[in-house]
């Protein structure tokens, strides 16, 4: 589809109600949340099951390559499952009410390459809490590769980003593990944003730790086992796919020609929370059933992206109710809700939207002298 994401409304009566006020309307029960985390344990479960048959297949085995192959796309699908099915869930605390197991699965991060604790701060506090704010959301901070927002510096390697930006999408996560990391660690800042927290030989340490962890698994037992050129092979092709489906997954959320950039002085605290996560997030539909829920179990929820920004500490299996109370809603009091018609729709919004900000910006007209 090519039609421009539109928000959905409808006839709105007289007097509107808050945001905050609708969603608080329509929080699930205690029973509905117990139920959304038992089905979030069983699905961690088939993770691991999937994640460890497939390693095996590809690294162990020594079976013929078509049967490697098969072995690597199970490792791409089930480690992109871990990042958004495990790993999100547990590093908002959404995982289980227990802390400490929280806080174990949040390693599974630095298994996949980036650090947990660097990961909490950019996306719990600088993403959550400034969505699409320049200066405050790294997401949105891809400089000197491209440019997402309308106030962030035009440069003129710019105008072919709608181009050459997708391949580049797959680095992601060479980029956490060789890169953003240790910069964020040297320079005591994410993006323009100081760290919250001093950092200690034990926090360089544990960062360290868990980076030797994924080169273990990733790289140390599969040479040990296959020449090292199939090895590097096997782990760029893998790294690129998972990257590229995970940067991709929030992209379309976020940087679509249907979701807003406000100024960083716009109120986005308290009751203002919620309609700011309207105005500057997208959901996606999936009309397909099967389809539609392979694509959910892929990205564990995050195709309900307004749902998890409102309530973060939920586990992901609650969101779909929940969005269609809350768009339901949202659309009986004339209130947008931005609403990507399906995956292929989203893609091309994220398109028109690299494409527009690809331009060079038009400068604001000089006011004329009077006499």
């Amino acid at each position: 589809m090519n039609a421009q994401l539109a928000p959905e409304r409808s006839t709105a009566p007289t007097e509107r109600p808050s945001v905050i006020g609708l969603w608080r309307s329509v929080l699930p029960s205690a029973r509905e949340i117990a139920s959304a985390r038992r089905r979030l344990h069983l699905k961690s479960i088939a993770i691991a099951v999937v994640l460890g048959a497939s390693y095996w297949m590809l690294v162990l085995s020594g079976w013929a390559v078509p049967i490697r192959l098969a072995g690597a796309l199970g490792v791409v699908v089930s480690a992109v499952a871990v990042g958004t099915g495990i790993m999100h869930d547990a590093n908002h605390g959404s995982f289980s009410r227990r802390r400490w197991l929280n806080r174990a699965l949040a390693c599974t991060s630095d298994a996949l390459g980036a650090s947990s604790w660097l990961w909490r701060y950019q996306h719990n506090n600088l993403h959550h809490g400034n969505t699409n704010v320049v200066g405050f959301d790294a997401d949105i901070a891809l400089a000197p590769f491209a440019r997402l927002a309308p106030t962030q510096p035009w440069k003129r390697w710019y105008r072919a980003q709608h181009i050459y930006i997708w391949p580049l999408y797959g680095f992601l996560s060479l980029k956490n593990l060789l890169v953003s990391d240790v910069v964020a660690l040297a320079t005591g800042r994410i993006d323009q944003r100081p760290l919250r927290r001093p950092v200690t030989p034990l926090v360089v340490a544990r960062v360290v730790a868990g980076k030797l962890v994924h080169v273990a698994w990733a790289i140390v037992i599969p040479l040990a086992f296959n020449p090292w050129w199939g090895v590097l092979a096997f782990y760029l092709a893998c790294s690129w796919l998972v990257g590229f489906v995970l940067a991709m997954t929030f992209q379309l959320a976020h940087c679509v020609d249907g979701a807003e950039f406000p100024d960083p002085a716009s109120p986005r605290r308290q009751d203002d929370f919620a309609t700011h996560q309207l105005r500057t997030t997208c959901n996606i539909a999936s009309p397909m059933p099967v389809a539609g829920a392979c694509f959910r179990w892929l990205v564990g929820g995050l195709d309900h992206q307004i749902e998890h920004h409102l309530a973060p500490r939920l586990p992901h299996p609650a969101y779909p109710a929940l969005a269609r109370r809350f768009r339901a809603l949202c659309q009986l009091h004339g209130i947008d809700y931005h609403v990507h018609p399906g995956v292929w729709s989203a893609v091309c919004a994220h398109g028109r939207w690299l494409r527009k900000m690809a331009r060079p910006p038009v400068p604001l007209a000089a006011p004329h002298a009077t006499g």
